[in-house]
Formats: structure tokens, sequence, C-alpha cells
């Protein structure tokens, strides 16, 4: 589970940027949003969560690094990257293989969290 101080920020960056799908979304009592599950692709899945309050909850996972490889074309992954860089957030590690198709690209939320995605074509014949 990835744990923000502002789980908002979190859940618009994975959704409105990335492309995330939210799956289920958990309220405490009062309405606010404390977990959210998330996917990627068919096999992408991530957990989200609001870090907690005061010294005894849980800390943000500042600085964590999330690696996704998502369907079989080299497009989708450059879809994704003009999206991010049209959004502002930083792009580092930016890969292409114009022989194979392979692409991938490592941003960074507003929490200091990692997040790379890649796009591996299947060989064949």
């Amino acid at each position: 589970m990835v744990l923000y101080r502002d789980i908002e920020i979190g859940r618009r960056f994975l959704v409105d940027v990335l492309g995330f799908e939210e799956k289920a979304v958990e309220t405490d009592g009062t309405g606010a949003v404390h977990r959210v599950d998330l996917s990627l692709g068919y096999f992408n899945r991530v957990t989200i969560g609001q870090a907690g309050a005061g010294p005894n909850g849980p800390a943000a996972s500042d600085g964590a690094h999330h690696r996704f490889t998502i369907g079989t074309n080299g497009w989708e992954v450059e879809t994704l990257l003009e999206r991010v860089r049209a959004a502002g957030a930083p792009v580092t590690d930016v890969l292409t293989d114009d022989i194979f198709g392979d692409c991938a690209f490592t941003t960074e939320d507003a929490e200091g969290n990692r997040w790379t995605i890649r796009g591996i074509v299947a060989l064949t014949g």
C-alpha cells in the first residue's frame, strides 16, 4: 500500500494523469476517503491509503518506487508519457527502443513517489 499525506493528491495523479481506474473506494464515517484500490491494465493493481495523523499513525510512503508494465504496444506508454508531460509532472529515465518497440519512463507524484511505466512488445516468429 502506498500511503499519502493527502490521499486526494495521489488519487488524482494516478487516475487523471497515469490513467489508473478506481476499483474500490473506502471512506470513514465522515465520508473522507482513506483507501482506494486502483488498476492499470489487466494485471497491475495498487492500493493507496491516507497516512495517519500524529506520531502514532502510519507514515507516508515518500520516495517509494513502483513499477508497472502495461500492454503490448509501445504507443500506449508514449501516450501516457505525453499526458504526464502535459500535466507538468517530472519525467526521468525515458527509454525508447525503435527496433523492438519497447519504451518506458519514470515520473514522480507530488509526494515524491516514483512511478515507472513500461510497455513491452512481445517477440514472435
